[in-house]
C-alpha cells in the first residue's frame, strides 16, 4: 500500500506540472529524481543512471530516428509542386491524389496514419502528423482531434502485426507462437478501428469541394504513386535491409532522405534551414526523459513494488493480471517495457505447461497496451500532442472512452473461455 501511495503522489506531481505547461521531457528528469528518493535508491546511483540512459545506444538511435523522421517529412511538406503534374508533390500530391481517390475525408485522415503504423517505430507518429495536419485543416479538425485520430489510428496494428518488437516479445513471454497470439488479438484491433471511428471520425466535417483536385483518377493515382515512394522506400528497407535491426530505420532514412535529395533535386542548404528552424527539439527532450524515467523506474524497484503490493491486496486474479502490465505500461510508455516489466511478474499465476491460455494473453496484452496508450510519456501522444498544440484533457476524453472499448472486448474474450 505504501509503494502505491508513492507512486500515485508522483503521478499527482506530473499531472500538476503538466497543467501548467511544463516541458515534459523536464517533467520526467525532475520526476525521476523523485521516484529515486522516493524508493530510497540512493542518489549517486540516480546520477548513474541519468548519465547511462542519457548515453545508452538506445536513446541515442530513437534520437536520431525521430529527427530523421521529422526531416523527411518536412522535406515531404516543402516538396509542393511537380511540374509534370496539374497536382502538388511530396506530401501536398499525397494528401491530394487520395481525397482524389477517396473523395471521403474521414477516411483519408484515418488511413494516413494507420498506413504509416505498418512501420514500427517509436515515435513514428511524427511521420503521418504533417499528413493528417494537411488534411485536417481543410476539413475545420480541431488540434485534439487531429491528435487522437494520427496517435489512435498508428497504433492499431500493433496487438496482431507481428512486424512488431513489443509484439513479438509479448508472445515469448506467453509461451505462444506469434501467429497464436494474433489469431487470439485481432478483435482487439477489430475494436481499436471502432474506437477510432466512433470517438474519431463519426461527427467530422467534409471537405469542401473546392478543396479536391478535379483531375482525373489515373492521374490522381500517378500522383499518389510518385508522392508516397519515399513513405514505402522507407517501410521497405526497414524491413529488408540486411544489418543489425537496430540501425535499419536510421539507415533506411538516410538513404531515402538522401534519394529524395538527388531525385527531387533539393538543396543541401534546406537540410540546414530545417534543422535549423523547422525541428521542434525540445521533443527530443522528451525521449531522453523518458527513458532515464524508465531505468531510474527499473533500477530503483518501483514498478515491482507495486506489482508485489497489488498482489498482497488480495484482489481478483483478473484485476491483478490487467493492472500490473497497465500500470509499467503507463509509468514507462513503452509497449515492450509494460510487457517485459509487467508480465513476468503476474505470469506464474496463470502460466500452465510454459504456456499462458491465448484468453488469459488477450487479456494481459490489453493491459499493457492501454497502459501504455494512456501514459502521457507515451513518445507518440507527446510528440504529437505537441505537433498539434493540443490540450492534455480534450485529447484523453477522446482516448479513454477508445481504450475501454478495447478492454470491454478484451473482457468479453475471456468471459467467453
Amino acid at each position: 500500500m505504501i509503494a502505491l501511495c508513492k507512486l500515485l503522489i508522483l503521478f499527482i506531481g506530473i499531472v500538476i506540472l503538466l497543467s501548467r505547461k511544463w516541458n515534459l521531457g523536464l517533467v520526467l528528469l525532475l520526476a525521476s529524481v523523485v521516484v529515486g528518493l522516493l524508493f530510497a535508491y540512493p542518489i549517486p546511483e540516480i546520477g548513474r543512471d541519468i548519465f547511462w540512459a542519457t548515453v545508452d545506444l538506445l536513446t541515442l538511435r530513437l534520437a536520431i530516428a525521430v529527427v530523421l523522421i521529422m526531416v523527411l517529412a518536412e522535406l515531404l511538406r516543402q516538396n509542393k509542386k511537380d511540374s509534370q503534374s496539374t497536382q502538388g508533390a511530396g506530401l501536398a500530391g499525397m494528401v491530394e491524389s487520395l481525397q482524389a481517390l477517396i473523395p471521403n475525408g474521414r477516411i483519408v485522415i484515418a488511413a494516413l496514419p494507420a498506413l504509416v503504423g505498418l512501420l514500427p517505430m517509436v515515435g513514428g507518429a511524427m511521420f503521418s502528423a504533417p499528413m493528417v495536419d494537411e488534411v485536417g485543416d481543410q476539413m475545420g479538425v480541431s488540434g485534439e482531434r487531429k491528435t487522437f485520430v494520427n496517435y489512435w489510428f498508428r497504433h492499431i496494428w500493433e496487438p496482431i502485426f507481428p512486424v512488431y518488437p513489443s509484439m513479438l516479445l509479448a508472445a515469448a513471454l506467453l509461451g505462444l507462437t506469434p501467429t497464436q497470439l494474433a489469431m487470439a488479438a485481432w478483435p482487439l484491433t477489430v475494436a481499436a478501428v471502432a474506437g477510432g471511428v466512433l470517438f474519431g471520425l463519426i461527427g467530422l466535417p467534409r471537405p469542401t469541394s473546392s478543396n479536391l483536385s478535379p483531375v482525373p483518377r489515373s492521374q490522381s493515382l500517378r500522383t499518389l504513386v510518385t508522392s508516397i515512394w519515399p513513405i514505402v522506400l522507407v517501410i521497405t528497407l526497414s524491413l529488408s535491409l540486411p544489418i543489425d535491426e537496430r540501425f535499419t530505420l536510421i539507415l533506411s532514412l538516410l538513404l531515402t532522405i538522401g534519394l529524395m535529395i538527388l531525385i527531387e533535386h533539393i538543396p543541401f542548404r534546406n537540410l540546414e534551414t530545417i534543422l535549423r528552424e523547422h525541428i521542434p527539439w525540445k521533443t527530443v527532450v522528451v525521449i531522453f526523459g523518458a527513458l532515464i524515467f524508465q531505468r531510474v523506474l527499473e533500477n530503483s524497484g518501483a514498478v515491482l513494488a507495486i506489482s508485489d503490493a497489488l498482489t498482497d491486496l488480495h484482489i481478483p486474479l483478473a484485476v491483478i493480471l490487467f493492472a500490473v502490465p497497465f500500470i509499467s505500461g503507463l509509468l514507462t510508455g513503452l509497449m515492450a517495457a509494460s510487457f517485459s516489466i509487467g508480465f513476468p511478474v503476474v505470469l506464474p499465476l496463470v502460466m500452465k505447461g510454459g504456456a499462458v491460455a491465448p484468453e488469459w494473453g488477450v487479456w494481459l496484452l490489453v493491459g499493457g497496451f492501454v497502459g501504455s496508450m494512456l501514459s502521457p510519456v507515451h513518445l507518440c501522444l507527446a510528440l504529437t500532442r505537441v505537433y498539434f498544440k493540443a490540450e492534455w484533457g480534450a485529447v484523453y476524453r477522446l482516448i479513454v472512452p477508445a481504450a475501454l472499448l478495447m478492454m470491454a472486448t478484451a473482457a468479453v474474450i475471456l468471459s467467453l473461455s
